[in-house]
């Protein structure tokens, strides 16, 4: 009985290794980045790409989440009555173009006020940097300004 039990244990210990070393060297499936019809492209926002490379010290990483959590006070998200609202128009028999409408100035409305807020955060943490670190910023815009992104609507190019 003990040589079967210990038989087992080392068969299992083997078929566990080997199962490890093969999962280790067999070829991964091909992540959205890989796959033949997508061009690689950077990561993350656009505002984390401008920053990419520039070392902050101390003092400014303290200021820049400041910044940012006083940012995110001004932030709003939107109201409850409106994603009822949004709700309610699309569950209706009848669509009522006068209420979408109000939705949707209502809601263009908020996102302006966003995004002078943002632009404002952004402003203020770029005030922050030294000289040295805003050229490097400059630089990072410009890679990203000549990064070409494919129009939504294109089709693919035949060669």
């Amino acid at each position: 009985m003990r040589k079967v039990t210990s038989l087992l244990l080392v068969s299992s210990l083997l078929m566990g290794s080997a199962s490890m070393v093969y999962a280790e060297t067999a070829p991964l499936s091909a992540t959205p980045t890989e796959h033949p019809h997508m061009k690689k492209r950077p990561h993350g926002a656009p505002e984390m790409m401008l920053m990419k490379g520039i070392v902050l010290t101390d003092a400014q990483k303290q200021q820049i989440h400041g910044i940012l959590d006083q940012g995110r006070k001004n932030m709003t998200p939107p109201s409850k009555a409106d994603r009822q609202a949004a709700f309610d128009l699309i569950t209706a028999e009848k669509f009522d173009a006068s209420k979408a409408q109000s939705l949707v100035d209502s809601h263009a409305a908020q996102d302006k006020q966003r995004m002078l807020n943002r632009l404002e955060t952004d402003n203020k943490i770029y005030n922050l940097l030294t000289a040295d670190q805003k050229k490097q910023y400059q630089a990072n815009y410009e890679k990203m300004k000549n990064f070409k992104h494919p129009a939504p609507n294109a089709a693919p190019q035949q060669d």
